[in-house]
């Protein structure tokens, strides 16, 4: 049985340590441009898919998740091998936030929006329409 078996799209760190698969339809990619975000990927915004849990699926390497949790309780998981950004299921339970550039291939995902817009680097422009909200959107 081939690794994508049953998913609609599957995904993993640099070196191949963790992989996961996502089921039935992709979540549309959003952006947050808050500084923790900025500084864990190094780039102007964190590009995530908010999967629900049920659609997300460990295939292999979980035990290679590493966690660095701040003292406020703000996490940033990656892999202990290659330090790839990888899925990082939320607190409660229900929802995994899945780095989009972990991605195989090159999915066709709609945007949802930009996040902490108010706080975003001076040098980044933002050039698409999609919503753009200053902090968490209502």
């Amino acid at each position: 049985m081939s690794e994508a078996a049953g998913f609609v799209a599957t995904g993993g760190c640099l070196c191949g340590a963790v992989r996961f698969g996502l089921k039935e339809k992709l979540a549309p990619v959003g952006f947050c441009h808050c500084s923790r975000c900025r500084r864990v990927s190094g780039v102007g915004s964190n590009a995530v898919l908010n999967v629900r849990r049920d659609r997300f699926a460990w295939i292999s390497g979980e035990d290679d998740v590493q966690v660095y949790a701040t003292a406020e309780g703000w996490k940033s998981l990656f892999c202990k091998t290659c330090g790839c950004p990888v899925p990082h299921i939320l607190s409660d339970g229900l929802r995994v936030l899945v780095p989009a550039g972990a991605l195989d291939g090159d999915p066709d995902l709609a945007r949802s929006g930009h996040i902490f817009v108010g706080s975003k680097a001076r040098w980044e422009v933002i050039g698409d329409d999609s919503p753009q909200f200053d902090e968490w959107p209502t």
